[in-house]
């Protein structure tokens, strides 16, 4: 389990690097951010940059799921996704690679009212202030839309929907209840340190210098 203020994440094993500053999720990988929106794959790819989210790979049974009230979810599912982030950890792009399916819900007079239905080879998506601004679909597009009212409730989630709050880290406390200790450098860094006379005889400034270091 990981919890940041900007970005929760749960799955089986974990492996980052500093040289490439990429984390690798693996085996049933969730990730949250933005309070509603969640990422899934069978394993996941993300690249931190500045300490923040700039990219990540959803490798095999993508899907990104955002929510927009309690009974209205965004949905895009394909083979593959990836999808950039700004500065601030936010989505501002999503390319969907490989039978792309997607549900999007669509506002009138704040009150959603239209749910379009699309499905393509490719499908890429631009937001803008939190929200879809522009979706692009290539090869073999086809869309339809509907009145949210026409619509069953089996209709409204694409196969292998999986919103799972309950499972998101809430705070560092879901992660785990032990507090750091009070650090004690003080305390070792006012022992006498060791002299090393040899190694001073041989390599003068030598010690000198991997203390400063």
């Amino acid at each position: 389990k990981v919890f940041r203020k900007d970005m929760q994440v749960v799955c089986d094993s974990l492996a980052y690097t500093d040289l490439d500053s990429l984390v690798r999720l693996y085996r049933n990988p969730i990730v949250w951010n933005e309070i509603s929106r969640q990422y899934s794959s069978d394993s996941l790819f993300v690249v931190i940059k500045d300490g923040a989210l700039d990219k990540a790979s959803l490798m095999s049974n993508a899907f990104i799921i955002i929510q927009e009230d309690s009974l209205c979810y965004d949905q895009i599912r394909s083979t593959e996704m990836l999808a950039y982030f700004d500065g601030q950890g936010g989505l501002r792009r999503f390319d969907a690679l490989g039978e792309a399916h997607a549900i999007f819900y669509m506002k009138e007079d704040s009150t959603f009212a239209t749910v379009n239905f699309s499905k393509s080879k490719i499908l890429s998506a631009l937001f803008k202030e939190g929200g879809i601004d522009q979706v692009y679909y290539f090869d073999e597009a086809k869309s339809d839309a509907y009145p949210v009212a026409q619509i069953r409730q089996e209709q409204r989630a694409l196969k292998g929907f999986n919103w799972s709050p309950q499972l998101r880290p809430k705070s560092r406390d879901d992660i785990t209840s032990k507090v750091p200790r009070k650090t004690e450098r003080k305390a070792y860094a006012g022992r006498p340190r060791a002299s090393f006379a040899e190694t001073e005889k041989y390599f003068p400034g030598y010690m000198t210098e991997v203390y400063k270091g």
